[in-house]
């Protein structure tokens, strides 16, 4: 829970600040982590040169020490080299020689209440160790102590294979402690700065990287609806940002086609609307003025153009479900073949008033039972009406409407082929759209150009394929094509 609640906090900062927050973290954590390990080296690579020179004045004592047949100790006043740089004071060393039984047998310096250990030292020398190191921290015990800490050597001084006698040395680390100190300080201080100047960095870079960002976001707040020929500035680099700004064009143009088909279709719709209602007014406003006008043509006239507008709502209303999208979709197992036939059904009459054939072939390439297709059983069975309707409205009167099915392996295909006068070549590219329809046929076809975009949507709807084409001699073939389950 507290850590959502840290993510939802850092969520509601902007882009700019979070991209500089995270590269400062990571940038920050990879310095201090890094800085950290060369500080560890860097003691490591001290303490060792320190412990080399402590080893090498060890040895230097015990250079100047005699024992004497009886175990006896000549310890000579020790004198100071100048010629080397010790890292340690040497007026200040602490000098004993011990037994293994734990005697202090000589001592050079003020040692006060101070007792060196030697146990484990004895004990790490008899197992080989030519020398042994420790480091004594907060030394309490030894008056005027130079340093809070001091480091201890135990040096073995006879050459038995377990030796008795031992040199111990502690000397102050003053000079180390000074040292790392103030490397210490520089990176308390230095790496603050360094990711104070990181974050100005990052915060600059990031507000560079996201400028092409808010030109779009800028542009895109222009735009309104009557503007919609505006595009957003696309970047010459190639990246995201780039991405980002084409496919918000492309978004915008299809918006703005969205648009136009929606202006076009309110123009049309009025305009189709407009008519059957101007010819009823018209009738009616006939009739008040004649009084001996037929009744019944009146009505039957009024009612023909009634059932004009319930055909165009109709459609529409069926074009409205499709542009609701899949959801308003009632999908189901279907038999393809039981699609067509109740289809035709619904075609028969008008193919008989034109005394117009349906020729019905099915074909299974598989061999076996063919398979079933899944859809809307409303929307498919008004795809195909749709579909067959065309073919008989424009072929000529006793003509023949071929109906194929091809049942395959994967998709299923139905083929409509008539014998009238085609489809312009002009009108092909839009002959799915919405109140579109070839210009010659308009006075001789009923219908209000609604079909075959209501069609081509349901195609869409289910994934399927809706194609129109001439034949090379006479007429037009109508394909649809849909994947089996």
């Amino acid at each position: 829970m507290f850590l959502k609640k840290i993510y939802n906090f850092f969520q509601s900062f902007s882009i700019r600040l979070r991209l500089s927050l995270i590269f400062v973290l990571i940038f920050g954590a990879t310095t201090v982590f890094f800085n950290m390990f060369l500080f560890q080296m860097m003691i490591d690579t001290l303490q060792q040169d320190f412990d080399d020179a402590l080893f090498n004045y060890c040895v230097d004592v015990s250079d100047g020490i005699e024992i004497g047949i009886k175990g006896d100790l000549s310890f000579p006043p020790l004198r100071l080299d100048h010629g080397k740089i010790l890292p340690f004071p040497l007026g200040t060393a602490l000098i004993q020689v011990r037994h293994s039984s734990g005697a202090v047998l000589a001592r050079v310096g003020n040692f006060g209440e101070f007792n060196p250990p030697y146990k484990k030292d004895f004990e790490r020398i008899w197992k080989g160790e030519e020398a042994t190191y420790r480091t004594i921290e907060h030394i309490r015990n030894i008056p005027s102590a130079e340093a809070d800490s001091y480091r201890l050597i135990s040096f073995p001084l006879d050459n038995a294979a377990k030796p008795q006698l031992m040199l111990q040395i502690a000397v102050p680390m003053t000079l180390m402690e000074t040292q790392i100190q103030k490397r210490l300080t520089l990176l308390q201080l230095g790496i603050p700065f360094v990711l104070f100047i990181a974050t100005l960095g990052g915060m600059f870079l990031s507000a560079r990287a996201l400028n092409p960002v808010n030109n779009i976001i800028k542009i895109a707040k222009e735009i309104k609806v009557t503007e919609l020929s505006k595009r957003v500035p696309v970047p010459n680099a190639n990246d995201e940002i780039k991405q980002l700004s084409l496919t918000l064009n492309e978004m915008l143009d299809r918006i703005q086609q969205a648009f136009q088909s929606q202006e076009r279709f309110v123009a049309d719709a009025s305009h189709q609307l407009l008519t059957p209602l101007t010819i009823m007014r018209g009738e009616m406003e006939l009739l008040q003025k004649t009084e001996k006008r037929d009744v019944d043509q009146f009505i039957k006239s009024a009612l023909q153009e009634v059932d004009n507008l319930s055909s165009i709502v109709q459609e529409m209303l069926l074009l409205a479900r499709v542009d609701a999208g899949i959801g308003a979709l009632n999908l189901e197992d279907l038999d393809f073949d039981e699609l067509v036939f109740e289809a035709l059904a619904r075609c028969e009459k008008l193919a008989k008033s034109k005394d117009i054939k349906l020729k019905v072939t099915i074909n299974n390439e598989t061999g076996e039972e063919h398979k079933r297709i899944r859809g809307d059983n409303d929307l498919l069975t008004n795809l195909i009406v749709n579909i067959v309707e065309n073919a008989i409205k424009y072929s000529p009167n006793q003509e023949v409407v071929s109906v194929t099915v091809n049942h395959g392996n994967e998709n299923t295909e139905l083929l409509v082929e008539d014998n009238g006068p085609g489809i312009p070549e002009e009108q092909l590219p839009f002959i799915f759209e919405r109140f579109s329809r070839g210009s010659n046929m308009e006075t001789r076809v009923k219908g209000f150009g609604l079909g075959l975009a209501i069609a081509q949507k349901i195609a869409i709807l289910h994934n399927a394929k809706l194609s129109a084409q001439n034949h090379s001699g006479t007429g037009a073939k109508f394909g649809f094509e849909i994947k089996n389950i």
